[in-house]
């Protein structure tokens, strides 16, 4: 890092934390250079990971998980940053000389070696700055020297070519993940055992994640139906909404032999029935993923 870079990372700390870095009279810097820079794409339907090596700090991984927000990690190997604030800084490329740092978030650092993790939008501008030309530094105080600023980088070298494979992954992720699927509950009107729009599209999702992952042994159907009839017109009812739901996941290509179908008429109320708006969660059919026994 020039001295340039250096002035204006650090004008950009005190003017927004003084009081967190005081008078820092020091820096040290972590970030890989131009023989040793590395971006290490790994990944598959369910995950996927673009991994930083820093040179004697640890690593920076970006991590995106079926169905859930992109997040970033930065493992260290010991204990560098100490406890206090720490900030996400975009930092201009070195052919950029006098444009300004820009702050993307601060977050509360406990210490104790413990990893830095940030997620959603701030995480994906840290991205967009790598895919910019520009280099992300986390930045906080160090553990043995308050006054002393730690800094590390995330170096944009070789970045662009496994960026470009980082993105292909993200585009085969599934859009849900197991424990999002793993309980489904498709809820039914007074009386009814047609399949609507919103069932139709949550069980899509099962069958599809289900497709994709062979861990799953056993998919549990279980019918239900609040207090209002007869037990045994309440049996049938749920034995029917239960079997619905089987022929869709059937007729979706779901195995015959992973689905588990059972009914239970009135007998296993999730809430009460004393008002409508339990009635309406007791109406329903309960769609459970259980995982092979592999032991």
């Amino acid at each position: 890092m020039g001295i340039t870079q250096q002035l204006l990372i650090r004008t950009t700390l005190l003017l927004t934390a003084c009081t967190s870095f005081g008078q820092a009279t020091a820096f040290t810097q972590y970030q890989s250079g131009i023989s040793d820079s590395e971006w290490l794409l790994s990944g598959d339907i369910f995950s996927c990971s673009l991994t930083h090596p820093v040179p004697h700090y640890g690593e920076g991984h970006f991590i995106k998980e079926a169905g859930e927000p992109m997040k970033f990690i930065l493992q260290p190997q010991n204990e560098k940053l100490g406890p206090g604030q720490v900030y996400i800084i975009s930092q201009a490329p070195d052919w950029s000389p006098g444009v300004k740092p820009e702050t993307l978030g601060i977050l509360p650092y406990p210490g104790y070696g413990l990893t830095v993790e940030v997620g959603g939008k701030v995480a994906e501008r840290m991205l967009t700055s790598l895919d910019r030309g520009r280099h992300p530094v986390v930045a906080g105080t160090a553990w043995e020297n308050s006054r002393e600023t730690i800094e590390v980088g995330l170096s944009n070298i070789n970045f662009a070519p496994a960026y470009s494979e980082f993105r292909r992954c993200l585009s085969s992720l599934l859009p849900v993940n197991y424990d999002q699927i793993a309980r489904t509950a498709a809820l039914f009107p007074l009386n009814g055992v047609n399949l609507t729009d919103r069932i139709r599209a949550r069980l899509d999702l099962v069958a599809l994640y289900v497709s994709f992952d062979p861990s799953v042994g056993y998919i549990y159907i279980d019918g239900h139906t609040d207090a209002i009839g007869s037990r045994r017109e309440n049996r049938e009812l749920s034995k029917v909404r239960a079997e619905k739901v089987t022929a869709y996941l059937l007729e979706k290509g779901v195995p015959a032999e992973k689905i588990i179908s059972r009914y239970h008429g009135e007998r296993y109320p999730s809430t009460t029935n004393n008002t409508s708006k339990g009635r309406e969660r007791n109406r329903r059919v309960t769609i459970r993923l259980e995982k092979a026994d592999v032991s």
